[in-house]
């Protein structure tokens, strides 16, 4: 072999191995830059022409390619590691150092607007863009973050998909991030999607933007302040320069209800109105009982009896013991009720994947359920909607708080509907406590029971969609309240009394086929 032959292939070789790494750097550099496409194109230009000029050129041009070649991979390889010191320094270095201070009189005014919108059980929370700011630049100090200062600007109008821009400068490297995101509330939690970010030099592929929205979620992690404070948020509205967050607490602070009472009159002269319940046997006084198959209640207060002495005058325990003896078998089970609980914290808070987890390896014979009242009658209690349930600022809690519920609810009976296959599941639809007996007399007792049936209406077609059954919780308590439930005690209280509770059992009972 001559050494002309030898050269010629050394530079060919040279050629393909310099222009394949050249390809991969330029290829990596671009994609961090100027995005997905213009990387997988430049790329593939670079090996190509490499080809050519290794196979076809003279030696000259092969030479002077390979130098460009190694100028070019030297270029991106200098360029990348500058972009990507700076943003190992913005990261890595000391995140303790100070923030920018938010405007006090902004944040002072954002803080009386969070006093103000909240009560006892709801919330509705309404801030402008200035404010949110401020709130956000106040959390700075109190998060583990690498930003000194971070600011949000609402693009859209109220109505169209939520678009965010951000901006934030880093403590460390004189570096900032940019961008743009989405957001939208699903089973009581917002989620955030980056659509576009850039930190530095560098514009960050789909690949990598998973960081980064971590990290900007992490410095306005609604979902977390709020859960440590027992709410369920049921919708965020972002548009036209603020932000509205409506929804409950999980808490089992009982709902105010002495503003509405107050629109039926002097409480001594309300009646008590005759209900006719069959009067059902105290169960066993726990959360638990042994046997086999079981038998799993979910729910909030009611499953957990509050408004009686014990577990033992609810209605799980005495359904318990009423299956038992109805069909001749010893069952176990299992209350996992949560006072409190609304659709969006079942989802999200443990106690559906508790009941899952608790009965993947039994026998489940039955399984009830109640969720859904507290989604809504605390917003029924609000200063918004006592004086009139139709008023505006009423009807948006309510649309809100359904149109929430509506999604919870079809993903809890999915659930159960996928985990317990052959147990035999029953909904208890929710009674209206407000529902005292002057419906044709008091507008309130009329538009309240209203909204409960269209509460109960979405929980029905979700049941029929995944063949749960659905005890009317609703029909027997309705303009009974002043003798089912403790709402003429001082102060009111929705929860059931004993007589409530019987009730309430005898329309699961009902409900269930004769053959068990």
């Amino acid at each position: 072999m001559s050494t002309a032959n030898t050269t010629a292939g050394t530079l060919r070789a040279g050629i393909i191995v310099i222009g394949v790494l050249t390809a991969i750097s330029a290829g990596v550099l671009a994609l961090f830059t100027i995005g997905e496409n213009y990387a997988l194109i430049t790329a593939a230009i670079i090996v190509i022409t490499s080809l050519i000029i290794a196979f076809t050129a003279s030696a000259i041009l092969g030479r002077v390619v390979l130098i460009l070649l190694i100028l070019t991979l030297t270029g991106t390889l200098l360029t990348g590691a500058f972009g990507t010191i700076q943003i190992l320094a913005a990261l890595a270095g000391d995140q303790t150092g100070q923030v920018d201070l938010p405007d006090a009189e902004v944040l002072a005014a954002a803080k009386r607007k969070i006093d103000q919108s909240s009560d006892e059980s709801t919330f509705q929370v309404a801030l402008s863009e200035s404010e949110l700011n401020a709130v956000l630049q106040d959390s700075l100090a109190e998060t583990d973050t690498p930003f000194q200062n971070i600011s949000i600007d609402i693009i859209n109008p109220v109505g169209e998909t939520a678009l965010i821009g951000f901006v934030g400068d880093f403590k460390n490297g004189r570096l900032s991030v940019n961008g743009e995101l989405t957001a939208r509330t699903t089973g009581g939690q917002l989620e955030l999607e980056l659509l576009s970010a850039e930190v530095g030099m560098f514009t960050m592929p789909r690949v990598a933007r998973d960081a980064v929205e971590d990290m900007i979620g992490r410095v306005a992690d609604l979902n977390r302040a709020l859960a440590d404070e027992g709410a369920d948020v049921q919708s965020v509205v972002i548009g036209d320069d603020r932000i509205v967050v409506t929804g409950v607490t999980s808490s089992d602070t009982p709902v105010d209800a002495e503003v509405m009472l107050a629109a039926f009159g002097d409480l001594g002269n309300l009646g008590s109105t005759p209900v006719n319940a069959p009067p059902y046997e105290p169960g066993v006084d726990a959360a638990t009982a042994s046997g086999n198959p079981v038998y799993i209640a979910l729910g909030d207060s009611l499953a957990v009896s509050v408004g009686v002495d014990g577990f033992s005058d609810g209605y799980v325990s005495q359904l318990h013991r009423e299956l038992s003896l109805r069909d001749g078998v010893v069952y176990g089970m299992r209350n996992f009720g949560i006072t409190g609980e609304t659709s969006g914290t079942m989802l999200l808070g443990g106690q559906l994947a508790d009941a899952v987890a608790y009965g993947s390896d039994l026998d489940v014979a039955y399984v009830t359920i109640d969720v859904g009242a507290n989604d809504l009658l605390g917003h029924l209690a609000s200063s918004d909607c006592s004086e009139d349930v139709q008023a505006p600022a009423c009807a948006s809690r309510i649309d809100v708080s359904l149109a929430a519920y509506r999604s919870n609810i079809e993903a809890i009976f999915a659930t159960l509907a996928e985990e317990f296959p052959d147990a035999t599941v029953v909904f208890l639809l929710a009674y209206n406590p407000f529902s005292l007996g002057f419906e044709n007399e008091v507008a309130f007792e009329a538009q309240s029971n209203a909204v409960l049936i269209e509460l109960n209406e979405i929980a029905t077609a979700s049941a029929a969609n995944h063949e749960i059954l659905v005890a009317d919780g609703f029909t027997p308590m309705r303009g009974t309240t002043t003798s089912t439930t403790h709402m003429t005690d001082t102060p009111p209280d929705i929860h059931p009394n004993d007589i409530g509770y019987d009730v309430l059992t005898e329309a699961i009972v009902a409900t269930l086929p004769r053959d068990g």
